[in-house]
């Protein structure tokens, strides 16, 4: 791989946020209609957000880790 292709760039910039706390998610987890990856997206808002996260809970009371659907 050159040192200058769009590859190495990515590798570069993934090496750094890896070594600063970042994880690594897998592809198949993103949903390419709504740009996210839900459950790391679900995981933050119900670690950080407990009242967004009840609220969403019975906007969706279903499947509220599946949904992206509902204004809470």
């Amino acid at each position: 791989m050159k040192a200058t292709s769009e590859a190495a760039f990515e590798t570069a910039i993934e090496a750094v946020l890896l070594a600063n706390g970042y994880a690594r998610v897998e592809a198949q987890g993103f949903d390419r209609e709504r740009a996210v990856f839900p459950a790391e997206a679900l995981a933050f808002i119900r670690a950080t957000r407990p009242k967004v996260w009840e609220n969403w809970k019975r906007c969706t009371a279903a499947r509220p880790r599946n949904t992206f659907r509902c204004r809470a």
